[in-house]
């Protein structure tokens, strides 16, 4: 009696315990097996923010290999220019130094001289110094230069990627 006593209490504790881990666990099924779906849309869910973010994290990456190269070749450009004195040739840089100009006048005849695709140097040359610094872009820059004639004589000149792309004059003699 005692035997059987204790496989029915036994019994009783299974079905007990059964009962108890249905009520915790996930939802089942009418054919027993677990609920899968809502999971399976997490995980999907999680996959592609997984991507979106190896995907951020790749962008980040190609601007840092930018930037880091924009910054190697300032380094150069600060090397050069110490070993050079201190004093940077116009082509050291992409377009030259901004700056209030070498206070230079200008004539008609050196603005005709003056042609498309010439370097900063060759204007400079040409010129005889730098003019005002009026506009600076990350690869593009356009001087001032006063000129000989009548009040307000001037030329625009813009460089981009170092070399002269326009040129415009008013009033030079």
């Amino acid at each position: 009696m005692k035997r059987l006593t204790k496989t029915m209490l036994g019994g009783t504790g299974l079905v007990s315990a059964l009962f108890v881990l249905s009520a915790c666990t996930s939802e089942v099924s009418p054919s027993g097996s677990a609920d899968v779906s809502g999971l399976q849309e997490q995980i999907t869910g999680l996959e592609k923010k997984l991507a979106d973010q190896s995907e951020k994290n790749s962008e980040q990456n190609k601007k840092i290999a930018d930037l880091e190269k924009k910054l190697e070749e300032l380094s150069t450009t600060v090397i050069a220019v110490n070993e050079a004195g201190g004093k940077a040739s116009a082509a050291s840089g992409s377009n030259g130094s901004a700056g209030k100009g070498d206070g230079v006048l200008i004539t008609f005849a050196q603005y005709e001289k003056l042609e498309v695709g010439m370097s900063i140097d060759e204007v400079i040359d040409i010129l005889g110094g730098e003019g005002e610094a009026l506009s600076e872009a990350e690869n593009m820059v356009v001087y001032n230069y006063k000129g000989t004639g009548s009040s307000g004589a001037n030329a625009v000149i813009a460089f981009q990627g170092g070399k002269l792309l326009t040129k415009a004059q008013s009033g030079l003699e």
